[in-house]
């Protein structure tokens, strides 16, 4: 038997236990970001990497769009979120704030996933509080590696999540998810390298983390595609 079960099982469990009411709390506690909590996003985003209107940017795990509509607040971007759950989608579509980004239905970290997109589509991949929920972090990052035009980025954010975050149905998940887990900030430039990535930067979101809002403590990490 394998020793945690099939991708197939993981992403069936997780589009259930997303139901409508799931989603309406997944909003409130995690994707309605204020004012402020955007503001310290965009400081933190900025200090890192230099946004140009004109860029193409991917949300890779989009949510209910709190960082689409972060990202929105920036002049010329232009936003494609991807994101599983259906309602996580609807909910994001039914946001006046994000008219203009594409929505797409799918996953992001199977080798079937790569053809959401074309090669070198993309000048940007972003993602918030995803790595941390991916079953296959790795297949996840050759995926995005294929996506970039090459001088691309990544801008991945995650948290230093304990197994004490994974509570009632999503503590099954814990043995699961590689980095589920997770208090190093190593680990995922460390895997983002072996997709094939340089590594520019690994930080602390301070603006973010000096929030009363902001529960765990919150890190971004950048990677070019080079030539």
């Amino acid at each position: 038997m394998d020793w945690r079960g099939g991708q197939a099982a993981s992403r069936n469990r997780y589009l259930a236990k997303y139901d409508t009411a799931e989603v309406d709390q997944y909003h409130s506690r995690v994707g309605n970001l204020s004012r402020e909590d955007q503001e310290a996003y965009l400081a933190d985003l900025n200090r890192v990497f230099p946004f140009r209107a004109g860029m193409t940017v991917l949300d890779a795990g989009a949510g209910t769009g709190a960082l689409c509509r972060v990202l929105s607040r920036l002049a010329g971007l232009s936003i494609t979120a991807l994101e599983p759950v259906p309602a996580m989608l609807a909910r994001l579509r039914s946001q006046t704030a994000l008219r203009s980004v594409l929505a797409v239905e799918g996953f992001c970290d199977a080798s079937d996933d790569r053809r959401h997109f074309r090669e070198a589509q993309f000048d940007v991949i972003v993602s918030r509080q995803l790595a941390n929920g991916l079953f296959d972090p790795l297949t996840a990052f050759r995926n995005w590696h294929y996506w970039l035009s090459t001088g691309g980025a990544v801008l991945l954010i995650d948290g230093l999540y304990g197994r004490s975050a994974w509570t009632g149905k999503w503590e099954e998940e814990v043995d699961v998810l590689p980095l589920s887990a997770c208090q190093t900030t190593a680990l995922i430039p460390y895997l983002l390298e072996a997709a094939g990535f340089c590594v520019d930067a690994v930080e602390w979101m301070t603006a973010t983390n000096a929030l009363a809002s902001t529960r765990t403590t919150r890190y971004v990490v950048v990677a070019r595609k080079v030539a």
